[in-house]
């Protein structure tokens, strides 16, 4: 796992070249509209689409039992407050969490793992 410094690095290199935010996350469909308007223009999609790609859906969100014992050691900061659960993105090395986004974002998909029956 990275020091709490080289995560608080990537995360200013996420917020500031990937677009991660919103800054304050929120369920609530009518908020941070500015945030969700320039996500989806910057990614050429609708404003309904850019609401649903969150991290928790994205192909580099890591929020495994293991990966989530790791991230103990880093210490909350502002940016955890009400930002959903913490995990950890893959591609870009920093702690992000459910309720944000950036322009890394890739569908994660999800393996079927039910056998077929006879």
């Amino acid at each position: 796992m990275l020091s709490a410094a080289e995560i608080a690095k990537n995360t200013k290199n996420a917020i500031d070249n990937w677009m991660l935010g919103p800054l304050a996350p929120s369920n609530m469909p009518t908020a941070n509209k500015d945030y969700w308007r320039e996500f989806a223009a910057a990614t050429l999609i609708s404003e309904k689409e850019a609401r649903c790609r969150l991290c928790s859906n994205c192909e580099y969100y890591d929020n495994t039992p293991e990966k989530k014992s790791e991230m103990l050691a880093i210490p909350m900061n502002k940016f955890d407050v009400g930002a959903g659960s913490r995990g950890f993105c893959t591609k870009l090395d920093f702690i992000c969490h459910d309720l944000r986004v950036c322009m890394a974002w890739e569908r994660k998909d999800f393996e079927d793992t039910t056998e077929e029956m006879d």
